[in-house]
């Protein structure tokens, strides 16, 4: 697959669009003086405890306190992988961890939405462009999708070679065959970074700021640098600034990075400004002549599959099938390009073929795998409809132009 990363560098906002083989499969979007607070990290002040709700507020200096749930202040130990929190035994009760007034260590894991304050952890985690680290771990987990066994081990032997004790090291996707010295240095690095925080927070009392995340252009460059074959440009302030953040590393990463100076928008020249007008539509046409049609409530999104113009060629059961799978296509699609989350509840068309059923949600649960955020095709009611769960991280696409 051949992967190009576009930013796009506006007066009011940043925009990131990610094309996979020339089709555009992720758009994200930072106004400049809203920027997301997920990944920040602070010093704040535990003001209520609700013991029978298992959670507290907690003043991070903000308009509104964020919330802390017990299970997310817990971490006894992390899965073989790193990736999920496992809790031995009952949760205690949170009056027993937190105090009013005492004084904590958070990060934000989601923004604030609607009436809602942002959500923390006490689990604090800082990723680089191959590696997490976990100050307050001590696990080394390795990403599931790099499956070559000895690959695994040389990982898993470096990382252990060079991990500062009291800490975890998850090491992601994008490292496999790196060089080691680019592993070393990145895990010296975010060490030094966390000792910085720890420092500044001796320093200040409570509600701080720690640590500021990075701008969307600096994020995509952890994120998707490594993975991409182009990462273009159009404003050449930030062109200079990821080269100068990218240091003297040499390998082949500043090669990747492009400076768009033609007149005509990039985003119109890659065909993004038609991706972004269909995923702000409610009615999304396929090739095939169907329809998908989104609705959107406070609990949940709604997507009804239409066959159109499409009557196909052969018997009914198996033109209704073919529409489907194609839905199921552009779903997965719009899912990533809209960032939905929460409930997602699908009507496809009625097939009466238990096999078909079964095929589609295959078909379904493998299309979401190319989703980074964590997405769950549940199944099939009775009614015959496809019950699908995405983590709720930042906002939805739509939300930058509603208001």
């Amino acid at each position: 697959m051949i992967k190009d990363v576009l930013v796009d560098v506006g007066a009011n906002e940043t925009r990131l669009a990610i094309l996979e083989d020339g089709v555009v499969s992720e758009i994200q979007i930072e106004n400049n003086q809203e920027k997301s607070l997920v990944g920040n990290i602070y010093k704040g002040k535990v003001m209520r405890v609700l013991p029978g709700m298992q959670s507290a507020f907690v003043d991070i200096g903000l308009k509104r306190n964020a919330y802390l749930y017990a299970k997310d202040i817990m971490h006894e130990k992390y899965d073989e992988d790193g990736f999920e929190l496992i809790h031995s035994g009952d949760l205690p009760n949170i009056s027993d961890v937190l105090k009013q007034g005492q004084g904590i260590i958070v990060q934000v894991i989601k923004d604030a939405m609607g009436e809602k304050g942002p959500r923390i952890t006490t689990v604090i985690s800082i990723p680089g462009s191959f590696t997490v680290f976990f100050p307050y771990g001590s696990t080394i987990g390795i990403s599931k999708k790099i499956e070559d066994q000895e690959e695994r081990r040389r990982l898993r032997q470096l990382v252990e070679s060079v991990k500062p004790d009291n800490c975890g090291i998850i090491v992601r996707t994008a490292a496999e065959n790196v060089h080691e010295d680019l592993l070393i240095e990145e895990i010296k690095t975010l060490s030094s970074l966390w000792e910085s925080i720890r420092e500044q927070e001796k320093k200040v009392n409570s509600p701080s700021l720690l640590y500021g995340q990075q701008s969307l252009a600096e994020l995509a460059v952890r994120e998707h640098l490594a993975s991409s074959n182009r990462f273009i440009v159009n404003d050449k302030e930030t062109y200079k600034k990821i080269l100068s953040l990218l240091g003297n590393e040499t390998s082949g990463l500043k090669e990747k990075v492009e400076y768009y100076n033609k007149e005509y928008d990039m985003f119109e020249y890659y065909n993004v400004q038609s991706a972004l007008k269909e995923a702000l539509s409610r009615k999304v046409w396929l090739k095939n002549g169907a329809y998908l049609v989104f609705d959107y409530t406070e609990a949940m999104t709604v997507v009804d599959v239409n066959s159109g113009k499409f009557v196909g060629n052969a018997d009914m059961e198996e033109t209704v099938f073919k529409i489907n799978i194609e839905a199921a296509n552009a779903l997965a699609r719009q899912i990533r390009l809209r960032n939905l989350s929460g409930i997602i509840i699908v009507d496809f068309i009625d097939m009466k073929k238990k096999e078909h059923r079964q095929q589609l949600l295959q078909h379904l649960r493998e299309v979401v795998k190319a989703d980074k955020v964590p997405t769950v095709v549940v199944g099939m009611t009775n009614l015959g409809l496809v019950e699908i769960t995405r983590k709720k991280v930042n906002l939805p696409l739509a939300n930058h132009y509603n208001h």
